[in-house]
């Protein structure tokens, strides 16, 4: 019997080794099946409304991947251009990069979207080859990041990502009006997409600085690459209705002829995108100024990289919101939310330049992040109701353009001025104060319809 029982318990001994490593496995498997369940559960609420049948669930998918891939081009450049140098140099790498990277948006905007306006049957295409284009440039970002003279081309290319993201930010735009299914309003539709780029960079964007930390910059740009050519291979799977039917064809000798200005656009388009620009400056100038000031003055007691991390989840998270909120309206009328939305972003710049902390950080970032979310979509949603196919694609290149720059000018002004937070804010509230005024002077004008219907062909 004793014999019997000895193999019984040394049985037992690799039954405890044993385990432990299954209970490793089993922790393992659920978090796998978690985030699978996770994700089926996305696909799912991305197809309902008919949006499965229409191609524009598969719209989204893609933007989900690209918006990936530019976290993960965005944490290897921000990387390189703020957290491993001190802040005065920080500052002059910034500056350089708004000034190289964001300015010739004014001679782009005149040549990108006639071009694009006089190919609208090819749009499948036109995304995927913004895809290789960036994927391309990714890779040579990344064997340019070390220095010496071959840096020389990490500003090129860094423009090059930016222009090919801007041309695929308009391509999409103006292909949603034709993946649109009856279910669903061209609010409802961009907001999806709003939502999808909104989760996935800020899933990504964690997993790339742990790739970043771990196995440095040149992999992170590696694996955005390979993330871009997904994205090329989903946007040629679109249904053949994104390049558009016979009409579009026909109409295609048409486009580009004459030069887009947007005082020629429909009055709608104009006040949305007024006030969008408006609060676009502002998100300008608190992602770059409020980088360096919490670098400079940590709120709440806290070091400078959880006060970073606290304004970017403050950001985040007010996105998540804004698009959340514009998802749950089938129309949406950009005129009488301006000024709603930027009082709102004014009160909370007052408040922090009053009383400069972790609460009032958090809060401009959130309101101010969530009104832009809600005036894009507004805007987007305006620009495919009001404007008609063949010039749409300049339109949103005028319109992304006038958007970019206003970033750009915020982003300058806050690299211009003192980290004292009181100065930073009061300077913007005041700026923001000006755009509340216009907002109200023009109030009294004409109310336009609320937007949401799909385009009348």
């Amino acid at each position: 019997m004793e014999v019997e029982t000895r193999p019984g318990s040394r049985a037992r001994t690799p039954e405890r080794g044993g385990g432990v490593g299954h209970a490793l496995w089993q922790l393992v498997r659920s978090i796998g099946l978690l985030l699978v369940g996770g994700v089926e559960r996305l696909r799912h609420w991305n197809r309902r409304g008919g949006a499965g049948a229409s191609g524009l669930a598969g719209l989204v998918e893609l933007h989900a991947v690209q918006a990936a891939a530019d976290a993960f081009v965005t944490v290897a450049l921000a990387g390189h251009l703020f957290f491993e140098v001190p802040t005065g140099q920080a500052r002059s790498r910034v500056a350089l990069y708004l000034l190289i990277t964001m300015a010739p948006f004014a001679i782009v905007a005149p040549v990108l979207g006639p071009l694009l306006d006089r190919f609208r049957h090819g749009r499948r295409t036109a995304i995927a080859l913004t895809a290789v284009a960036r994927a391309t440039l990714a890779l040579v970002i990344g064997h340019n990041l070390g220095g010496g003279m071959a840096a020389l081309a990490l500003y090129p290319a860094a423009l090059g990502v930016l222009v090919a993201g801007k041309a695929y930010s308009i391509v999409r735009s103006a292909t949603v009006p034709r993946l649109m299914p009856e279910g669903l309003s061209l609010v409802q539709a961009n907001a999806r997409l709003t939502f999808a780029g909104v989760v996935a960079p800020g899933v990504a964007g964690v997993v790339a600085i742990g790739m970043s930390k771990s196995f440095g910059h040149l992999t992170t740009l590696r694996f955005a690459a390979v993330l871009y050519g997904l994205a090329a291979v989903l946007a040629l799977r679109l249904p053949r209705r994104a390049d558009g039917g016979k009409a579009t064809r026909a109409n295609e000798n048409a486009a580009g002829r004459g030069f887009l200005r947007l005082s020629n656009v429909h009055r709608d388009v104009r006040v949305a995108l007024r006030s969008t620009a408006a609060m676009r400056a502002f998100a300008g100038f608190l992602l770059l100024y409020g980088a360096f000031v919490v670098r400079a003055h940590p709120i709440g007691g806290l070091s400078s990289s959880v006060s970073l991390a606290a304004l970017a989840v403050g950001l985040g998270v007010g996105n998540l919101i804004g698009t959340t909120a514009g998802a749950r309206l089938a129309r949406l009328n950009p005129h009488r939310l301006a000024t709603p939305l930027l009082v709102a972003t004014l009160v909370t710049a007052l408040y922090a330049a009053i009383d400069f902390g972790l609460f009032s950080v958090f809060a401009v970032a959130v309101v101010s992040s969530a009104a832009v979310a809600v005036s894009k979509l507004a805007l987007d949603a305006t620009i495919q109701v009001r404007v008609s196919d063949d010039v749409r694609t300049s339109t949103f290149a005028r319109s992304e353009t006038a958007l970019q720059l206003a970033w750009v000018v915020g982003g300058a002004i806050g690299i211009i001025l003192p980290t004292e937070p009181w100065v930073g804010f009061l300077v913007a509230t005041l700026l923001i104060g000006g755009a509340v005024l216009e907002s109200l002077l023009s109030h009294h004008d004409r109310q336009p319809a609320a937007i949401g219907e799909p385009a009348v062909r």
